[in-house]
């Protein structure tokens, strides 16, 4: 008998979609990412000024997800940073 796992994820006009896994495509799929992807971890208090909240409801907002805000304010910082930098050494 196949095991199989109702796997779930939000498409772009941001629908559930649902897609049964067996057990040997849940394994190819996280080798997969393993070697794609690189895992940092964020920890927020719940009870500070930016919590896990406000950093879902504000990446809600601008129609982003929150990695693709999260990767976005790490651009534009670094981006800021460098220009920055360039600046002090002229």
């Amino acid at each position: 008998m196949v095991e199989l796992k109702l796997s779930s994820w939000y498409n772009a006009s941001n629908e559930v979609m649902k897609m049964a896994q067996t057990k040997a495509h849940m394994e190819a799929t996280t080798r997969y990412n393993k070697k794609a992807y690189d895992r940092i971890e964020l920890k927020l208090r719940k009870d500070a000024e930016i919590n896990g909240d406000v950093l879902r409801t504000h990446a809600e907002a601008m129609g982003e997800s929150v990695n693709a805000f999260l990767l976005r304010a790490a651009v534009e910082t670094m981006q800021r940073d460098n220009a920055k930098t360039a600046d002090e050494e002229e």
